[in-house]
């Protein structure tokens, strides 16, 4: 089939499939250990073969894939890699994502309804764990940026906390913190191991229908608003500064939906997949800060300022308080 005019402005589905072929090469690549075989240097590839545990024929075929996409090299040196896929566990997730989850999307997308919760999907226990050490690690890669743009603050309730990535990180951060975690039950069956118990407590409940306590210096709400409606997200707006003191603020860590244009269209997409697959797993969605900060401000935080991630350009920090 040869292959359309990139100049034709129409839809070509046979780029996208070639698209689905790398991906999926390369995710084979990773699951069979090619890209860490070649970490030490090149090999032929009768030695990745043996190297892996693959036949000769399928590796070469797999090789031909790989290089054709722009992942390796081939020449008399041997194979080499070119370009290293992300993290394995990211790749192995979104694959998971995209492949599994997405499964009967059609039926979501017709009835409105997801046909099953994210979060339940996330019970397998690899799936979970991978999703467990990408949270981690991304609390860690934005530890000190949030640090120092959060307000001062001695009580914070951390809504939607999971087993405390960011509270732990917080408190390494400003000796002067102690951070209630505020969770399901499903989600916050145990914090983390290195949690400090004297300044970092779970709570187990609902933070759509359960008191929320009152007096807190700041409430985070990281990456938990892209899971709700914006009807949720602005009674949660609502009940979150009913629970702060006269100067506490909220801070919000998540996906713009309108990302910054210097990021080019490959941001743009991966939102827009994001976003998909929120609503696929639970009806929710990535929101526009313009939105948020407008929701922040029907609650009574009018004073708003984004801040930019040096870490991870495709997330803001949005910190609302009432005027002084």
């Amino acid at each position: 089939m040869p292959l359309p005019e990139e100049s034709s402005g129409v839809p070509a589905p046979v780029l996208d499939r070639l698209g689905a072929a790398g991906y999926r090469a390369m995710i084979a690549g990773v699951r069979l250990g090619v890209f860490t075989a070649l970490e030490a240097g090149p090999l032929s590839v009768g030695e990745l073969a043996t190297t892996i545990g693959g036949d000769p024929a399928g590796v070469r075929s797999l090789v031909n894939v790989l290089v054709t996409f722009g992942y390796l090299r081939h020449d008399e040196d041997g194979v080499t890699t070119v370009a290293k896929p992300g993290p394995v566990d990211a790749e192995l997730f979104w694959h998971e994502v995209l492949f599994e989850h997405w499964a009967d999307i059609e039926e979501t997308i017709r009835t409105g309804t997801p046909r099953r919760g994210f979060y339940s999907w996330l019970e397998r226990p690899a799936s979970g764990a991978r999703l467990r050490r990408m949270l981690a690690g991304a609390a860690v890669e934005l530890a000190d940026d949030i640090a120092a743009a959060l307000p001062p603050a001695a009580t914070v309730l951390d809504i939607g906390g999971g087993h405390g990535d960011h509270a732990v990180e917080l408190c390494r951060r400003r000796p002067d913190v102690r951070v209630t975690v505020f969770d399901r039950p499903e989600t916050i069956t145990a914090l983390r191991e290195d949690a400090p118990p004297d300044r970092v407590t779970a709570r187990a409940g609902d933070y759509l229908t359960d008191d929320l306590g009152s007096g807190h210096d700041l409430v985070l709400l990281f990456n938990v608003l892209h899971g709700h409606r914006p009807e949720e997200c602005r009674e949660l707006f609502r009940r979150a500064a009913k629970s702060l003191s006269p100067t506490g603020s909220i801070a919000i860590l998540d996906h713009d939906r309108e990302p910054p244009a210097e990021l080019g269209p490959a941001a743009g997409g991966y939102l827009a997949m994001f976003d998909l697959t929120l609503w696929q797993g639970h009806a929710g969605g990535v929101h526009r800060y313009t939105d948020l900060a407008a929701w922040l401000g029907e609650a009574g935080l009018t004073e708003t300022r984004v801040v930019r991630l040096t870490a991870s350009p495709l997330e803001k920090l949005l910190i609302a308080g009432r005027p002084s």
